[in-house]
């Protein structure tokens, strides 16, 4: 079958939305322009919410496997850089609940988190066309026609349905389409970042940050402090899930007049601003200059071209967003594409990926400068404030309520959430479909809603205790395109009733009915394949109005 899709970029946004895609029947084609996968960990956070994605799209366990917790970091006292003033934990460590049963951040590179995706999609049949490089596209009503430069000097010529640009800040992609990338490059705020080996000197279980430090030359001992800090250094050791591998930071006015491109650089470097001779260093094993470029799109796509990840929104890194809000950026278009492709859904569904996305990122932005001005500035910094990260960084609280493609019949309130951020007490339509305990009723096996709901179908909750509703709202789900969506009756206890048509879920201890909010029966939450809730409505009827704007 050729592919439908053409992704351009293949780092965790491409990767994610290749698999997605792939699970849900739509052949696609990647490629990427470096002859090799990307080295070095860059955004090695991987959000709570985040993982609940991955959960759902069958990656988890083996992230879990090869991830670690976020450690705490420490901040040492200056000059001297060796006693610790302060220990901070970036992220507090705290219990699994029923409706958040994954709610700790984990630390994997992102050099190995797309390992993980490369052997996921290789089990599907995909591969990655390495030195491989989009030159131009164009298209028409129902195509666009690509030319495509391969690794061997030959050119492709290829239509496809749906082009792709996950392709970073620079993006090929984005240019093509004439996007918009308003914001500003922060050049004086440049930072080298090396991976590096450190055997010995510093706790692996702890990140380490040198803030403060002065240069020999100024007349100063090593680590000393300025008044002015005008020769201000800084130094961040990220410990990493690979043993002694440390990701590390550097910069300050003066970072620029080192060789901090070479391994002998960065180590002279932090020998002079810190006088810890103890540190050892090994390998490097890559080693690349930062600046902030807080930059996004005003629309993530014109036609059938479309941009997601670093293509579409640059940041700090800061919070650690970046990566996450890329994948699921990814997550959010592959369902509605799917739809598309298989013409179960009208070409205007894809207008909602952009709708559904800005708000989210530009609320993300702004946290992220927000943080990233905390940190640069040296009092607070060194205070620990500016590495207090708050729950909304969790990324729970990412919502689509403002949609027009969702469909709120339980709640007349009115909305006051303050940003497409922001969690509230009422859950609605748009919002992220919690998690709950639940038992099935066929096997009596226990597993969350996160095991129900799919990224290749939307997942019909029907909270009821009475069978004639939960027929009705089944009914109301078959009479749907085949594949479209799947029925679970989530029961209060348990329930002599049995269905062959439908799962049938106990809820343990009453949790499901809780985190749902459920106070009339039946209550029916429709959850779209990304997580989201699609509509909440009290009758079967409902069903079929919430898919009345999304298909044919």
């Amino acid at each position: 079958m050729s592919p439908s899709v053409l992704i351009v970029g293949a780092g965790p946004t491409g990767l994610t939305l290749a698999l997605a895609l792939l699970k849900n029947g739509v052949p696609v084609r990647i490629i990427d322009k470096l002859a090799s996968p990307r080295a070095g960990q860059k955004g090695n956070g991987i959000q709570p919410r985040t993982l609940e994605i991955l959960k759902i799209l069958g990656l988890l366990d083996d992230v879990l496997h090869r991830s670690t917790e976020i450690r705490p970091l420490r901040m040492y006292e200056m000059p001297g850089a060796t006693k610790v003033e302060k220990e901070h934990a970036l992220v507090k460590i705290v219990a699994p609940t029923p409706d958040k049963p994954l709610p700790n951040a984990r630390g994997l590179g992102q050099d190995r988190f797309e390992e993980i995706l490369f052997e996921h999609l290789g089990a599907l049949g995909c591969e990655v066309e390495r030195g491989t490089e989009l030159r131009s596209c164009t298209e028409n009503a129902d195509r666009v026609s690509a030319e495509i430069l391969k690794a061997d000097g030959t050119v492709d010529k290829a239509e496809f349905e749906f082009v792709v640009g996950s392709d970073g800040g620079h993006s090929t992609v984005r240019h093509m389409l004439g996007l918009s990338f308003l914001g500003e490059t922060r050049e004086a705020e440049g930072l080298v970042v090396a991976d590096m080996y450190v055997p010995k000197g510093l706790d692996h279980e702890f990140w380490h940050i040198f803030r403060g430090a002065s240069l020999l030359g100024t007349g100063s001992t090593p680590g000393a402090q300025t008044a002015a800090g005008s020769d201000h250094v800084h130094f961040m050791f990220r410990s990493s899930e690979i043993p002694q591998l440390f990701t590390v930071i550097a910069g300050g006015p003066r970072t620029r007049e080192f060789p901090v491109e070479t391994r002998d650089g960065i180590i002279d470097y932090f020998y002079k601003a810190t006088g810890r001779r103890d540190v050892v260093f090994g390998e490097m094993k890559c080693v690349s200059w930062w600046r902030p470029n807080i930059r996004m799109v005003d629309k993530f796509g014109e036609g059938r071209t479309f941009v997601a990840g670093d293509a579409a929104h640059t940041h700090s890194p800061t919070g650690g967003q970046g990566m996450n809000s890329g994948i699921q950026d990814a997550f959010n278009l592959a369902w509605k594409i799917s739809l598309v492709y298989k013409k179960l859904a009208p070409f205007s569904l894809l207008s909602t990926y952009s709708s559904e996305r800005l708000p989210v990122i530009a609320a993300m932005l702004e946290k992220t400068t927000l943080l990233l001005n905390e940190t640069l500035k040296k009092e607070t910094a060194a205070a620990g404030a500016a590495w207090n990260r708050g729950d909304e960084l969790q990324m729970f609280g990412i919502n689509y309520r403002g949609s027009a493609i969702v469909l709120d019949e339980g709640n007349t309130q009115p909305d006051v959430l303050s940003s497409a951020y922001s969690v509230g007490k009422v859950l609605r339509a748009g919002d992220r479909a919690p998690a709950a305990p639940v038992k099935c009723a066929s096997d009596a096996t226990v597993q969350t809603l996160l095991d129900v709901f799919s990224c290749q179908r939307h997942t019909v909750l029907v909270f009821t205790s009475d069978e004639s509703a939960a027929r009705a709202v089944i009914d109301a789900t078959m009479a749907l395109p085949e594949g479209v969506a799947e029925t679970s009756v989530v029961l209060p206890r348990e329930s002599a009733f049995q269905l062959s048509d439908a799962k049938v879920l106990e809820a343990i201890d009453r949790h499901a009915q809780t985190i749902y909010q459920v106070e009339d029966e039946p209550t029916v939450v429709v959850v779209r394949p990304d997580g989201a809730i699609g509509a909440i409505v009290l009758e079967a009827g409902g069903v079929g109005r919430y898919f009345s704007k999304i298909l044919q």
